[in-house]
């Protein structure tokens, strides 16, 4: 299996809406990368130590470009409301609980149907019914051919790996 079809979409350091339904694919490089969505310029993610919500895209930016992280913005044309999106992070814990990813929230936003997914299998789904309508890239590494290939197993060991360890 190869990386994501990336080339279908790519478009590099063009302006885009950050009012639109994004979902950010932050260090796109790595193994697994980190995933975060958009809406109405407010960014909400579900990290180990704690929980994005309703982080302004302009400091998301910044960040961004203060550290040159590799990132794609993978822009939907699925008919979600801001409130929606707040909503399903509301009901999640105050960081990654057991047996969540970051990407579990946007899966029950995006998915409802599906879950345990990663992100290739939820983009690949996303394509199929049509729902993405660009994706941008900031930062990408010279050759970068797209989302790496991982799997659920690497996704927990990182968790693994990343959480603190309870004294």
């Amino acid at each position: 299996m190869s990386d994501w079809l990336l080339e279908k979409y790519l478009n590099i350091y063009p302006k885009f809406d950050s009012n639109e339904l994004i979902i950010w694919v932050l260090h796109a490089d790595k193994k697994p990368p980190h995933i975060g969505i958009s809406m109405e310029k407010s960014f909400y993610s579900l990290k180990m130590n704690g929980k994005d919500d309703g982080l302004a895209i302009p400091s998301l930016i910044h960040l961004m470009e203060k550290k040159e992280i590799p990132t794609l913005a993978i822009t939907l044309n699925t008919p979600i409301f801001h409130d929606q999106v707040k909503s399903v992070f509301l009901s999640f814990g105050s960081k990654i609980g057991v047996d969540q990813t970051c990407l579990s929230p946007i899966t029950k936003l995006l998915t409802p149907q599906l879950n345990d997914l990663i992100l290739i299998e939820l983009l690949s789904e996303l394509d199929k019914k049509q729902q993405i309508k660009c994706v941008y890239g900031f930062y990408l590494p010279q050759g970068y051919a797209g989302i790496p290939i991982y799997s659920r197993e690497t996704i927990q060991q990182r968790i693994h790996a990343v959480q603190p360890s309870e004294s």
